[in-house]
Order: C-alpha cells, then sequence, then structure tokens
C-alpha cells in the first residue's frame, strides 16, 4: 500500500485504536525514539511520515489478528458469527 493509498477509515481506526490506550502510553520506534500518547494522536492527525507509519502498523496488527481468528476456527472447527 502506498503512503497515499491509506483510506480515511484506516486513519480513524488507527486513532480509535490509540485515544483508547492508556495515558501513560509510550511506544519506542528504532530511529524515531520515544512517543507518548499525545504525540502519537498528533503525528496521526497530522498525518505525518510518522502517523502513516503508526496506521500501517496498526493495519498490520490488525491483519495479523484476523489471521489468528481464522485459524483459530479452523483448529475448532468453530465459526464465529459477525
Amino acid at each position: 500500500m502506498k503512503d497515499e493509498e491509506i483510506p480515511e477509515v484506516f486513519w480513524k481506526i488507527a486513532k480509535a485504536r490509540f485515544e483508547k490506550m492508556p495515558s501513560h502510553l509510550r511506544l519506542f520506534i528504532g530511529g524515531i525514539g520515544s512517543l507518548t500518547k499525545e504525540k502519537i494522536l498528533d503525528e496521526i492527525e497530522k498525518r505525518s511520515e510518522i502517523g502513516k507509519l503508526l496506521v500501517k502498523m496498526q493495519l498490520e496488527y490488525l491483519k495479523l489478528f484476523k489471521e489468528e481468528a481464522e485459524s483459530y476456527e479452523k483448529t475448532f472447527d468453530y465459526t464465529t458469527r459477525v
């Protein structure tokens, strides 16, 4: 996914996920350093390069979470209802 192709809904999802995290949240990213929750939300709001990285990280996490859920369904022959 190219940076400029990040749909609006993904920005909103990432922002909402970080807003729900504790106020003392600190995220350490190599080459960038320590980010507070306030700084994270600011970077997402500004749509900066760091913000783009944070959105992509959240999307990757959600993708892996989905894959785990699908694996669970196959392992136990159980289908979740959405």
